[in-house]
């Protein structure tokens, strides 16, 4: 057990005292992280640990999902509460790994600020945010934390701490974040309350375990629309996110002269620096406002920003192994697949949808939602507009 200890604390150490090493280069801003990588140290060796009195053990799935459950229970009941979070509201931020970040995450953030401001602060600047890593809620510590956001793979760092109010709107849980709350309701007593669920298979399975559960979509769907005088002067096609195949189908008439980018995979020099993508997110989301007439994208977060811009969009479903967590346009945009590519079926000379109406309902439910205390009349409201939503179609 030592020398694997020993091993990986070397391992650890080379890392650090490689000069051309992305981690040797950002030392000074990864110490942090590097206290981390020690905290995972004894997290890898109480596996082993356990591996060793049961070689099966980290074979079956559930155990894996209690670990992590016992991990997060941990933090959880050790901390003490010592913040009102009623004097700030959270804003997610995420981690790049080398350099590579998807900015679509940012234009969730930067919708979701947005959003907030309408509802609270009648659109005032003033209205009071701190920047947390989104998968390090658990150990922050204040605020009210809007959870929207696509969550997470093997851990539960993405659910708040004791002295965060999470608000639940706009969520997506995807596979294993399912089996860890479902292992964690089983195995103590936190319960989640009113889960506004970005995606109808979310709000299915928080259903399923008894909790309160609607579904309101996605905020990126409540930007501000553009004026008439960047409607008119916008001359160009982008085509984001979408792979050879899908470019091979498209017309000439389409590609001529289009912009193709990628909002998955950005790249940044430097890597450590989260503001870099938050400001190519402000400055893509000004791109799309002044100068697309049409977007054809794959990329839920570049489709749900520019429907709420006005701009129009063709999607063609990229068919993850998810799909329903495109449901947050249903009723809303056509949501094409390749075969309907290839076979000539896309029409790229619609208009953009007019959405206005949804958009008000959207903002109504997220600042009723951050309202601690209702009245009766607002209570009867909060339940129209979440029917309003849920049911919302002008496809039909």
């Amino acid at each position: 057990m030592l020398s694997i200890k020993n091993t990986i604390r070397k391992w650890i150490y080379s890392t650090l005292d490689k000069e051309e090493s992305p981690i040797r280069q950002g030392f000074d801003s990864l110490k942090t992280q590097y206290n981390e990588l020690q905290s995972e140290l004894s997290s890898i060796i109480n596996r082993i640990s356990i591996e060793n009195a049961n070689p099966n053990s980290l074979l079956h799935k559930n155990h894996f999902y209690q670990h992590i459950c016992q991990e997060y229970l941990h933090q959880y009941h050790t901390k003490q509460k010592t913040k009102d979070y009623t004097d700030h509201y959270v804003s997610y931020c995420y981690e790049a790994p080398m350099g590579v970040a998807n900015i679509g995450d940012y234009i969730q953030t930067i919708a979701t600020e947005e959003a907030i401001r309408q509802c609270v602060g009648n659109n005032s600047k003033q209205v009071k945010f701190e920047t947390v890593q989104r998968n390090r809620l658990t150990s922050h510590q204040g605020g009210t934390c809007v959870m929207q956001g696509w969550y997470e793979h093997q851990q539960l760092t993405f659910l708040p701490g004791p002295d965060t109010r999470p608000v639940w709107v706009g969520t997506h849980f995807c596979y294993d974040a399912r089996k860890m709350i479902e292992c964690l309701y089983e195995n103590s007593s936190i319960r989640f309350k009113d889960i506004g669920c970005r995606d109808k298979s979310t709000m299915a399975f928080c259903q399923s375990l008894g909790m309160t559960a609607y579904f309101c979509r996605c905020l990126t769907l409540t930007l501000p629309k553009r004026n008439a005088v960047e409607t008119q002067n916008a001359n160009r096609v982008y085509i984001v996110d979408c792979p050879d195949k899908i470019l091979s189908y498209l017309p000439t008439s389409i590609k001529d002269g289009a912009k193709i980018l990628s909002q998955r995979n950005c790249k940044f020099e430097s890597w450590m620096n989260w503001q870099q993508s938050r400001i190519a997110a402000e400055q893509l989301l000004a791109e799309y406002r002044q100068h697309a007439r049409l977007v054809v994208t794959t990329a839920l977060h570049c489709a749900q920003p520019c429907l709420a811009m006005g701009i129009p969009v063709v999607f063609i479903h990229p068919k993850y192994n998810e799909e329903d967590r495109f449901s947050s346009m249903d009723g809303i945009l056509k949501q094409y697949s390749l075969n309907d590519l290839k076979e000539g079926k896309v029409r790229f000379d619609e208009n953009a949808p007019d959405i206005e109406d949804l958009k008000f309902a959207l903002l109504r439910n997220l600042g009723l939602s951050l309202k601690e205390n209702l009245s009766d009349e607002e209570t009867q409201e909060l339940k129209e507009v979440r029917a309003f939503i849920e049911q919302y179609n002008i496809l039909t």
